[in-house]
């Protein structure tokens, strides 16, 4: 029976570089980010999503169900195991894992741990500071900006924090630093974890190509054939001006910033102790192009939304004209 390995991480953390170390040891399959449990599980408050439907009536109605029938979320979770259990069979192929990758699945962590118990649970770390940067690079042209990934580097982050302290014994913790760095050290403790022979042994190999999916990390896949630590700190020289910089020492202003310093992960230096004016000029032409990025997303999307009778945020439109 094949086993599903979930890697569960913020984009942009090198989980596409270790699904590919996976699939190099041969006993492992995947297909890019298969995604399809965000269809399945998450209540709204979990997840939100946008239909032409009124999702919160799903919501009334699955509570309406659950007055009526207590076993209902038991037998819902018992189907969707079937269903996937046998997409994750096809797609093996044979193999003894399959590796769904997905970084939004922070969001449902509970939920996908609930539904299959037994799965292997890999909780791969980046410094959030780096997972910004690199998602600025290589989805916004170098322009700051993260509109887009706000909720993965709040909500997503501090779910995935809590998830593994919860299942510190179910899981296998691992940090993208210390996999470029001593990626040996690494790979024995997923030999171990995972019950796999000769996944040390992919260090002496070419890195597969592709994860046979359309989704997953745009830049790395064509960058490197093997394992490399020379995007590790380079990261932190993407914080040159001061607005890059105000939003970073904001960002560790939060709580979460406690653990993520008991992590190792804390601000650098040359951020912490940069001018408040670093790269004046250039700051300020960033936050213009910044702001109006965000307002161009915001209308997309609700114009999107408007042309497909998307409830409710068709009624928004009339706002924008």
């Amino acid at each position: 029976m094949t086993q599903p390995i979930f890697i569960l991480s913020l984009p942009r953390s090198g989980s596409t570089l270790l699904q590919r170390m996976l699939l190099a040891d041969g006993e492992c399959a995947t297909l890019g980010e298969t995604s399809l449990l965000l269809r399945f599980l998450g209540d709204a408050h979990q997840v939100t999503r946008y239909a032409v439907y009124r999702e919160h009536n799903i919501e009334i109605s699955k509570n309406d169900i659950r007055a009526k029938w207590p076993g209902f979320d038991a037998a819902y979770r018992a189907g969707i195991r079937d269903i996937m259990s046998k997409i994750y069979k096809e797609l093996a192929a044979g193999k003894r894992y399959f590796i769904d990758k997905t970084p939004r699945y922070t969001l449902i962590l509970d939920e996908i741990y609930q539904t299959f118990p037994d799965a292997k649970f890999i909780v791969l770390w980046r410094h959030p500071l780096a997972v910004a940067a690199s998602i600025c690079t290589s989805f916004h042209h170098n322009i700051w900006s993260l509109q887009d990934f706000e909720l993965d580097l709040t909500v997503g982050l501090d779910r995935l924090y809590q998830f593994q302290t919860q299942m510190q014994d179910r899981v296998c913790s691992i940090r993208y630093e210390d996999l470029v760095q001593t990626p040996l050290d690494v790979l024995n403790k997923l030999e171990a974890y995972l019950g796999l022979k000769n996944l040390s042994q992919v260090l002496e190999k070419e890195l597969p190509s592709e994860t046979g999916g359309r989704l997953g990390d745009p830049t790395g896949v064509g960058k490197y054939q093997h394992i490399s630590s020379a995007s590790r700190d380079t990261w932190a020289e993407q914080y040159n001006n001061w607005f890059r910089i105000r939003w970073a020492k904001r960002y560790y202003q939060h709580t979460r910033s406690t653990w993520l310093k008991e992590m190792g992960y804390t601000i650098p230096d040359t951020i912490q102790t940069a001018s408040r004016v670093k790269n004046c000029l250039q700051g300020v032409i960033e936050l213009q192009k910044s702001q109006q990025l965000k307002a161009d997303y915001k209308k997309r999307i609700v114009k999107a939304m408007a042309k497909r009778q998307i409830y409710p945020h068709a009624i928004q439109l009339q706002k924008l004209k």
